[in-house]
């Protein structure tokens, strides 16, 4: 007969086992992890931050990586993806460039990448290049560059601060990644690295493709 300590003790073990597994799966379920770690939570179905409803829809023109004109509103009808970096940075750009691999890894269907660069100057199109292969990018994402009067609306528009520090490695800019819906209108964002998460990404990229393109056609303004 197993003596009343022993089994209190037994029963004490499995009761806080069952314990963990209940908060293990509670916090599965209810969010996820980001860079560091930190738990994001769902709102109002996202786990980025969601634009205000009023923000309008947008359209700009860039030159590429390989001098080709790329348009935001040639991917109507699709989830862009849009961030902001230089090819030169060190620290922040790659860690935030492998969130956004890591969600694409996660989908089953293509979507459209724009890095616009935040230091024009140091974004030669050798080091825009070595950029894309050394992030495993080339191919899927399209790295737009030009002079900063032109890049400045498209900065001021999303609130970025560009490249301060002349040859830096180190950033002293915006972190940004921001999911524009069918229609060019910016929807959900991301601008801090402890929540920033390839699930996170994937599934706010999801929900936006799931929704249906309006009737009538958005107008764009053109930045």
């Amino acid at each position: 007969m197993m003596h009343p300590r022993l089994r209190l003790a037994l029963t004490v073990a499995v009761a806080c086992a069952a314990a963990l597994v209940a908060i293990v799966t509670l916090t599965a379920q209810s969010g996820v992890s980001g860079v560091a770690g930190t738990p994001s939570q769902l709102v109002n179905g996202f786990y980025g931050t969601t634009a205000p409803p009023g923000m309008p829809a947008v359209d700009f023109a860039l030159p590429n990586q390989d001098h080709q004109t790329i348009r935001l509103s040639q991917y109507a009808g699709q989830v862009v993806v849009l961030t902001f970096v230089y090819s030169t940075c060190q620290n922040t750009c790659p860690v935030v460039v492998e969130q956004i691999r890591g969600a694409l890894s996660e989908l089953h269907h293509r979507v459209p990448v724009i890095a616009v660069s935040v230091d024009p100057k140091q974004d030669t199109p050798t080091d825009v290049n070595a950029f894309l292969i050394r992030e495993d990018m080339l191919g899927q994402m399209e790295y737009l560059v030009a002079p900063r009067p032109v890049l400045k609306p498209i900065w001021r528009f999303f609130g970025i601060q560009p490249q301060l520090n002349v040859n830096s490695t180190t950033s002293d800019h915006s972190i940004e990644v921001e999911l524009l819906d069918k229609t060019g209108k910016p929807r959900v964002g991301y601008t801090d690295l402890d929540q920033m998460d390839p699930d996170a990404i994937a599934h706010d990229i999801e929900v936006l493709q799931a929704e249906p393109l309006p009737t009538t056609p958005r107008k764009r303004d053109v930045l």
